[in-house]
């Protein structure tokens, strides 16, 4: 009796299933984010295979025109945030104070990761004039926050 206790869970804490094509798409593009491309870059300079060489050449940025398939890694990662949210919302909406504490979420969210985008790029300095407000960060966060508000209202 005590036994059956301790070892069975109620219904209520069991984890709803993760999208796992999510996660691994999510998986494959921090790869990248997290510096995979030096793996390739590295294999393409040693081996001078020129499927590799040719891979390598994808992994760095076009100066001003052209397109890469670097160029893709920011936008896919955007692309994961927006598909998502939708599975975080639903799970926040089922708590107590359900919608006003999505929103608290999205706002807190969003302006926290601007703020630390302008910390890591020199804001703690106050040098205002070679600050960069423009972060990698802050247009996550931007981006989020407003298509997450964008989707709270266009139900």
């Amino acid at each position: 009796m005590i036994q059956e206790t301790l070892t069975d869970k109620p219904e209520t804490d069991k984890q709803p299933e993760r999208l796992k094509s999510l996660d691994a798409l999510r998986g494959f593009d921090m790869f990248w984010i997290m510096g995979g491309e030096n793996i390739f870059i590295l294999l393409g300079s040693i081996t001078g295979l020129p499927a590799l060489q040719w891979w390598a050449g994808q992994m760095s940025h076009v100066e001003w025109h052209g397109f890469h398939t670097y160029d893709m890694i920011f936008p896919l990662f955007l692309f994961i945030a927006g598909v998502s949210f939708p599975f975080s919302a639903a799970k926040r909406m089922q708590g107590e104070n359900g919608r006003m504490s999505l929103y608290r979420h999205i706002f807190k969210r969003g302006i926290l990761l601007v703020l630390i985008g302008i910390i890591y790029n020199n804001g703690i300095s106050f040098d205002f004039e070679n600050m960069r407000y423009a972060s990698v960060l802050g247009r996550i966060g931007l981006a989020w926050m407003f298509a997450a508000l964008i989707f709270m209202n266009t139900k």
